[in-house]
């Protein structure tokens, strides 16, 4: 029997569905959106109802990326996810992105990591992707450089509870 080929739309579905389920299993508030709204994949209130974020979410079946031949030299490097031009060009206070590493499906959890969208967007403000030529818009952030904002579901909650919570 012939292999199927993954399907990008239920990768990013299970990306979507992951979050959502941990944010309510951590007394949020979300709601996935199913495409009706614009850069909006899962919208976030607090436990009382008071605050709310909007959430983009990208996911990659296995984003962890490694450097070195095998053995003692080959080491974790950094995570990649497709943002995409239009989502890369977001810069809006109360929308954060959702960085799902599936790990690949296998038997541990997904990380996510929760980041502002300042944040991509100074990733992508670089004359590089200004360009005239087709770039493939691609977040490669190094391990020490992400790993603040892995799994940080209480910078997410002092977000909404107006405490700040994310800094770079």
């Amino acid at each position: 029997m012939a292999k199927l080929k993954r399907s990008g739309i239920l990768t990013g579905t299970a990306g979507v569905y992951f979050v959502a389920s941990w944010l309510a299993a951590k007394g949020f508030h979300a709601a996935p959106t199913f495409g009706n709204a614009p850069s909006v994949d899962i919208l976030v209130g607090s436990e009382d109802g008071s605050a709310t974020v909007c959430l983009q979410v990208k996911t990659s079946r296995s984003a962890l990326r490694w450097r070195g031949r095998k053995g003692k030299d080959r080491h974790p490097d950094h995570y990649e996810w497709d943002v995409g031009e239009r989502s890369g060009q977001l810069n809006q206070s109360n929308l954060l992105f959702a960085f799902v590493d599936l790990k690949g499906a296998k038997a541990e959890l997904p990380d996510v990591f929760i980041i502002p969208s300042e944040v991509i967007f100074k990733q992508f403000d670089k004359p590089y992707f200004k360009s005239e030529a087709k770039r493939r818009w691609r977040l490669h952030p190094k391990i020490d450089w992400v790993e603040k904002y892995k799994n940080n579901w209480q910078s997410l909650k002092d977000y909404l509870e107006g405490k700040g919570g994310f800094h770079d």
